[in-house]
């Protein structure tokens, strides 16, 4: 009989949640799915809108429970599925699938987390509009409306965490920082494997970084390689030594878009309300999330 996963990563997006994933998959008690992100309590939401971002979702539960392969040693299953913070029934569908389930949020700095999602979109080809002129273009727009919901909406916490609240106890779900992963990893990698009820010892004292983002060097670069075909033909010939010398060749951090100040400071005074609201649903103080 398959294991039914015991615990969901639900996001944010570009807070750290590909390498917890990552992470979690060395552990030898625990089982992540093969797909990163099959997004079983999502795919409906996600096809609906038509989002720019394509890839295979689960749509059934034997698709889903095939993507888990435990061994004699797994105690619990888990996946990273960064739509489900964002989309409001998923919290009552991972409900109804598993009450007991455990929860994991990773945030960032709401700035911070839209611009790095708006630098990974530009560097795969995928958006070509000036961040900025997005935000102005606000959620209705029919060209970027899209967009704004990707990295403006997925960066205001407060409504998405309320409704997992509304769902779940708090002891069920687990609020960690993008900020702490980095400059306390120990710690936080500690409290992780106790929520989880894992053996500390045996997890991976390296957390290791994944999607660092880089431009192509040019229009044509960025155009081709948001193909996932293009992307995955790479992965499959070359191994990973020469694969990263290849984009290092083509990609380059310095030809990414640089957020200005002005804009940076406005868009913190949008998101002080929400950072608010957080603090008083969870109790981070605002400070954490606000870089201030």
């Amino acid at each position: 009989m398959a294991m039914k996963p015991s615990f969901f990563i639900v996001g944010a997006p570009k807070a750290g949640t590909t390498a917890l994933h990552a992470y979690l998959e060395k552990h030898p008690q625990v089982c992540m799915s093969r797909d990163k992100e099959p997004n079983f309590f999502s795919w409906q939401e996600i096809e609906a809108q038509q989002l720019y971002y394509k890839k295979e979702n689960a749509r059934t539960e034997e698709h889903y429970l095939a993507l888990f392969h435990p061994s004699a040693q797994t105690k619990i299953c888990g996946e990273a599925s960064v739509s489900y913070l964002f989309y409001e029934k998923v919290p009552e569908r991972i409900k109804k699938y598993n009450p007991d389930a455990r929860i994991i949020m990773a945030l960032r700095n709401p700035v911070h987390r839209a611009f790095s999602h708006y630098q990974m979109d530009y560097s795969l080809g995928l958006v070509h509009e000036d961040f900025e002129t997005i935000f102005r273009n606000g959620r209705e727009h029919p060209k970027t409306g899209a967009y704004f919901q990707q990295y403006f909406l997925l960066s205001d916490y407060a409504p998405q965490v309320e409704r997992y609240l509304r769902c779940f106890p708090k002891e069920q779900i687990h609020v960690l920082l993008q900020d702490d992963l980095v400059k306390h990893p120990e710690a936080t990698l500690k409290k992780l494997c106790d929520f989880l009820g894992i053996d500390r010892a045996l997890a991976s004292p390296v957390l290791e970084q994944h999607n660092v983002t880089g431009a192509g060097k040019n229009r044509m670069i960025r155009t081709l390689y948001k193909y996932q075909f293009v992307r995955k033909t790479l992965a499959l010939l070359t191994g990973e030594k020469m694969r990263n010398k290849i984009k290092g060749l083509l990609f380059s951090k310095s030809h990414l878009p640089v957020l200005q100040p002005s804009f940076a400071a406005e868009l913190r005074t949008y998101y002080q309300p929400g950072l608010e609201r957080l603090q008083t649903l969870i109790g981070l103080p605002v400070e954490l999330l606000s870089g201030r």
